[in-house]
């Protein structure tokens, strides 16, 4: 039988050749045609520029999704060799386990290592404990290596802003970009003129002056408030190069690096007047306010492992989004004791790159917004086109049950039978208090399959559609008041209804306002009762700030 191969090639770093792929590739071609096996094109798995020590690869898990997939779409994988599997021997160990288990073989062509072979199990756990070795031990090299760049004087890192990365003979150097390093200057000086990060950032944009790092499909990159806060710590701009403050490690399973700081004893330290952009004096002015307003404003750290939107005391933060840019919409200003909360674009009022300006106060937003709900949703009318449509898929549902009322029709007999065979039981044998259980029992479940066959009842669709009106009108009854209660188990109930809410400005001057606009789902959280009804959305529309239009309803 010509056995069926799917292949697994990987590299692991960008400056690695692509090639080295395809080399894989041709090595594990060569071995199946010499042993008269079919590669299949269309099992071709890979891996481009991902380091082997973490399992969140792409071509990795499309490879083991396929392996476990009913029917088989092969028999073997092939790889070059255990490495390109993986360089975690854990990780090694519980894939080869994975594929085996799915019935398929593992072939490491250049080491000979055949899963079908009773020493494979040794043979993999020695080499994976070679390839763990390996990463490891390179990791010491590498980190030995930079060290020695660092003693020399050179660049151990990537771009820095306020510099280019000059290349000589000896490695990679940097030299003063004086373009970059007049805005640098500017920052530091509006800074210690008591701008705030996120005036320098509008600023910044508002001149279209270029930033650190352009994003991805954009013309112009932004700076954002984090960016300018870093670039404000940065002890180079002082000539001062601190090399080993932190170490990255990955998270166990994937190959995202997180930052660990080192022991301030393991930092080397090197004056590197050359490369000064920020005079002392200005230096300490800007260091001295930072110092200021932590102490001024210094927070603890926020409580909890939830995103801000989970864990915030504000009802719409998450569903909220600007019609402008699509950025959610949070509070802004007015956190304090005594302001009121404001709701406005992020994107406006922490970078100026988005047009929208507008902020509305938290309070009278909600109450607004969710008045004129509780008034739309409730409107007879809509309620009333809503239970017909309902009432018509739910009708068509029922006349689709014909194999299930068979059953139970089938059922029905079956117990009549027992219930018969029972009674001449008791008839013969005399009393017996089991054998009256089991008649009650079954005449009980005679009794209930009898009344479901039976219609109108107490399942009926009339029935139905009365308890999901009861619902509606109950349970959005006060919509204020059921929102309002707890801001975290609102905010749960709300995401049964509505996904989010756009939030268009409209207008000029003072009657500048907000249009909101979204999708209600009526029947959200009507799940608990015993039929599953389909989702059935409302569209409503009105606006906030000086009073609300009438809303538009359409299925």
């Amino acid at each position: 039988m010509t056995l069926r191969c799917a292949a697994y090639a990987r590299y692991s770093s960008d400056r690695q050749s692509p090639a080295s792929i395809q080399d894989q590739l041709r090595k594990c071609r060569e071995f199946a045609q010499s042993h008269g096996w079919e590669l299949l094109e269309e099992h071709l798995y890979t891996d481009v520029a991902l380091s082997g020590a973490g399992a969140d690869r792409p071509g990795l898990l499309k490879m083991l999704e396929a392996a476990a997939s009913t029917p088989k779409p092969f028999d073997v994988v092939l790889l070059d060799d255990t490495s390109r599997l993986s360089r975690n021997l854990g990780e090694t160990v519980r894939v080869f386990e994975r594929v085996n288990f799915a019935g398929i073989r593992v072939v490491a062509v250049s080491q000979g290592i055949d899963s079908q072979n009773e020493q494979s199990d040794v043979l993999m756990t020695v080499h994976g404990l070679v390839d763990s070795l390996y990463i490891k031990e390179l990791a010491k090299k590498t980190h030995r290596g930079l060290e020695g760049r660092a003693l020399c004087g050179m660049h151990t890192g990537g771009r820095c802003y306020g510099y280019q990365n000059v290349t000589d003979a000896d490695g990679v150097r940097l030299q003063v970009d004086e373009s970059e390093a007049a805005t640098v200057r500017r920052i530091f000086e509006m800074s210690a003129d008591g701008c705030s990060l996120k005036t320098i950032a509008k600023r910044l944009n508002a001149e279209r002056v270029p930033s650190p790092r352009q994003r991805a499909g954009k013309r112009h990159g932004t700076w954002c408030p984090t960016a300018i806060r870093e670039m404000l710590r940065r002890d180079l701009y002082v000539g001062r190069v601190i090399w080993n403050r932190s170490r990255f490690v990955k998270a166990p399973g994937t190959n995202k690096r997180l930052r660990r700081d080192r022991p301030k004893a393991e930092w080397i330290v090197a004056e590197r007047p050359e490369l000064r952009i920020i005079g002392d004096e200005l230096w300490s002015r800007v260091q001295e306010r930072i110092a200021g307003l932590d102490t001024l404003y210094g927070v603890p750290i926020r409580r909890g492992l939830l995103n801000r939107a989970a864990s915030s005391p504000y009802l719409l933060t998450g569903f909220l989004k600007c019609g402008v840019c699509g950025a959610n919409l949070v509070i802004v200003t007015g956190r304090g004791h005594n302001g009121h909360p404001k709701y406005g674009c992020p994107q406006n009022f922490n970078r100026g790159t988005c047009g929208n300006s507008l902020k509305e106060r938290q309070d009278w937003l909600e109450e607004r917004l969710f008045a004129e709900l509780q008034q739309a949703v409730l409107r007879p009318e809509a309620i009333d086109h809503v239970l017909e449509q309902f009432g018509k898929q739910l009708r068509t549902s029922l006349s689709k049950l014909s194999d299930e009322l068979a059953g139970l029709r089938a059922r029905k007999e079956q117990l009549r039978a027992e219930i018969q065979r029972l009674v001449v039981a008791v008839a013969e044998g005399g009393h017996s208090a089991s054998l009256l259980s089991a008649i009650g029992d079954r005449e009980r479940e005679l009794e209930a399959i009898h009344q479901r066959l039976l219609a109108p009842g107490s399942g009926s669709v009339e029935v139905q559609l009365a308890d999901v009106r009861r619902f509606v009108t109950e349970r959005l009854g006060d919509i204020r008041r059921l929102l309002n209660s707890d801001a975290a188990r609102a905010r749960t109930e709300l995401q049964k209804h509505v996904r989010e809410i756009r939030m268009v400005p409209d207008g000029t001057g003072p009657g500048r306002h907000y249009v909101a606009e979204g999708q209600w789902n009526l029947l959200g959280g009507y799940g608990e009762v015993a039929w599953r009804l389909p989702a059935s959305g409302e569209r409503v529309r009105s606006i906030a700030g000086g009073g609300f239009e009438p809303p538009t309803f359409g299925l």
